[in-house]
């Protein structure tokens, strides 16, 4: 067996680790919940700006809109990155706004 292959299995050991405890899990909960809120609290404040300062970060009113009547435990902001992700990429495949 040659040094790479003996390297390639430790790291494949490594990886799996073990798994996580009532606690952890517990915990990742609690950061997710609050990330959660931290977040639809921040597009709660997106109502207040203008049509053409939504435009700029790449968002429209609708795209507010529905990320706040998404599931509670759904993240908004999630939401918005996606909406906004798919208006650039079809701005530059069609190189014209929408």
């Amino acid at each position: 067996m040659r040094t790479i292959d003996s390297r390639i299995d430790l790291d494949i050991a490594a990886a799996r680790g073990p798994a996580p405890s009532r606690t952890s899990r517990l915990f990742l909960f609690a950061v997710r919940a609050m990330r959660t809120w931290r977040n639809r609290a921040a597009v709660n404040r997106l109502h207040d700006f203008d049509d053409w300062q939504l435009r700029d970060i790449g968002l429209e009113r609708s795209d507010v809109k529905d990320a706040l009547t998404s599931t509670f435990f759904a993240d908004p902001g999630l939401h918005l990155t996606i909406a906004s992700r798919e208006r650039a990429q079809r701005y530059l495949r069609n190189g014209r706004r929408d």
